[in-house]
């Protein structure tokens, strides 16, 4: 890609030198003309030689050896472009041996351990979600190389380029990939949008539990085979309006404890003592024995994302991304997706990236190179498309109004990971109005008390370890309506006490209030 550079700067080069004799005989409207176009070419000339030089200045870095990990499938034409492809485009212009590897879903025990044993990789990664940083594993990303070494990404992150949501005790422990609204996450539902025209109903005004529960029984009865609900794990995040007052919070789906986004303060509430969670086991029960929950959700859940993927299920927990997803189509080319929200919690932003990417401790003295690699990857649309859609001509092309046509069913670097409104190239069967709705879909949102919180577990490691053993057991299953609350809760709840609870709870009280206390 330094060839290209090279060969922008010559053209401009020659551009400013015609415009410089067109401008120097015409009248002085058309002089001042040429004299701007000519100012802009040169400082056009002058950003192309500089980064050039910078691509210059990274060659001339030693070659060094650096080992990529994300989360997914390897297809074949995935692994071969990252073999060739992308490793040589890294080589050529960051001088890197970049390896890329991917690893399933669930794979994070894996991680760990490999983190653990001194392994040099970098890996997808959430500060909020994960203790690893607490644990010592993770290289730390020194302030002040953002700006010489992610110039480019952090221009794309706009007004989301803090790094305050990948820090813990004040140090960077991550880099935020993306740029794109993150508030609502898990508060809605995703629905098909096709089959709410087919019973007459519009996404507004499904605003209600019974609206929602309205449409699933007429679903079903419409559609018998098929699933009606998946992805549970963050279903109390959609059902908080039925299950008590105002917006409350957890930071992962098994956590113990949530807290209330409308009152003053930084109190944390134990979840599975709650009221809340006794509500929402009366709702996932019902549903249970009405067919809309399947028992396989638990036992075999990866056919409920075939079953989404294949256009034949009704409803997931969502977020904004959806607005704007054109994966249904493939099964269907009907299907579209819209979001439903029920009750009237307030819309609640966690944190401004999906996911970025830790370096582990053992390779922190690639760091800088690291982060010219993670800035290459938004260098410009050309660099970013490489990234997402794999080789023009080759994987995708660009139709004339400008949306990609993939020549390939294989994915590269997934598109959610590295979405960037600047660079987003949507489909052209997305109306303006749903791109526009999805752009500006934080504007009225809330950032929670949670925001950039990260819960040390080591204090607590073993009461973690039993209590995530118990939730597995018997309070997930309570929470989907497999098992259930009356005949079980007290015994469960006098497990969790035996377990260590209020020592988590404790701790959890005392860290998160001595962050609040920071940062309120």
């Amino acid at each position: 890609m330094r060839k290209r550079v090279l060969a922008l700067v010559m053209g401009l080069m020659m551009s400013a030198s015609v415009l410089a004799g067109c401008g120097s005989g015409g009248t002085g409207e058309n002089t001042e003309a040429a004299a701007s176009v000519s100012a802009e070419s040169t400082a056009a000339e002058s950003t192309a030689a500089q980064s050039t030089e910078g691509a210059a200045d990274t060659a001339d870095k030693e070659l060094v050896d650096l080992r990529l990990i994300f989360y997914g499938d390897m297809s074949s034409r995935r692994e071969e472009f990252f073999k060739n492809e992308f490793h040589d485009a890294v080589l050529e212009d960051l001088n890197i041996n970049l390896t890329v590897e991917f690893l399933p879903w669930g794979s994070d025990t894996n991680v760990s351990t490999m983190l653990a044993s001194g392994e040099r990789f970098a890996v997808e990664y959430i500060v909020s979600n994960y203790d690893w940083h607490t644990k010592g594993y993770l290289a730390e990303i020194d302030e002040s190389l953002l700006e010489t070494h992610l110039p480019d990404l952090i221009a794309t992150r706009g007004e989301n380029n803090g790094f305050e949501c990948t820090k813990y005790n004040g140090k960077i422990y991550a880099v935020p990939f993306g740029n794109k609204p993150y508030a609502g996450s898990m508060q809605y539902f995703d629905v098909r949008g096709d089959i709410l025209d087919e019973l007459g109903y519009k996404s507004a005004d499904v605003n209600t539990l019974e609206k929602l529960e309205e449409v699933m029984a007429l679903c079903k009865e419409k559609y018998p085979d098929m699933r009606t609900v998946m992805n549970l794990d963050f279903l109390p995040y959609a059902l908080w309006s039925y299950c008590g007052e105002g917006t409350r919070s957890v930071n992962e789906a098994n956590d113990f404890v949530y807290v209330n986004e409308e009152e003053e303060g930084d109190t944390v509430y134990s979840y599975f003592e709650s009221d809340a969670f006794k509500k929402l086991c009366e709702i996932t029960s019902r549903w249970v024995e009405l067919g809309y929950i399947n028992k396989d959700l638990i036992t075999n859940p990866s056919q409920s994302d075939a079953d989404w993927n294949a256009a034949n299920c009704l409803s997931r927990n969502g977020m904004p991304g959806s607005l704007i997803s054109s994966s249904l189509k493939t099964a269907d080319p009907d299907a579209y997706e819209t979001m439903v929200k029920i009750g009237d919690q307030k819309k609640v932003k966690n944190k401004d990236y999906d996911w970025g990417i830790a370096i582990s401790a053992a390779d922190q003295e690639n760091v800088s190179r690291w982060l010219d690699l993670f800035n290459w990857m938004y260098k410009d649309q050309e660099h970013f498309n490489f990234c997402v859609y794999g080789v023009e001509g080759k994987d995708y092309e660009i139709n004339e109004d400008g949306s990609i046509n993939k020549l390939v069913s294989d994915s590269f670097i997934d598109s959610w990971f590295m979405e960037a409104i600047p660079y987003n190239i949507y489909d052209s069967s997305i109306p303006q109005e749903t791109i526009e709705e999805y752009e500006h879909f934080d504007d009225d949102a809330i950032f929670s008390k949670l925001t950039g919180f990260s819960f040390d577990t080591k204090p607590v490691a073993t009461e973690v370890a039993m209590l995530t053993s118990i939730y597995d057991e018997k309070l997930k299953p309570m929470a989907w309506g497999f098992l259930d609350y009356d005949e079980n809760i007290d015994a469960v709840i006098a497990e969790l006490k035996a377990a260590g609870l209020d020592n988590y709870i404790a701790e959890y009280q005392k860290q998160f209030s001595e962050f609040y206390a920071q940062n309120k």
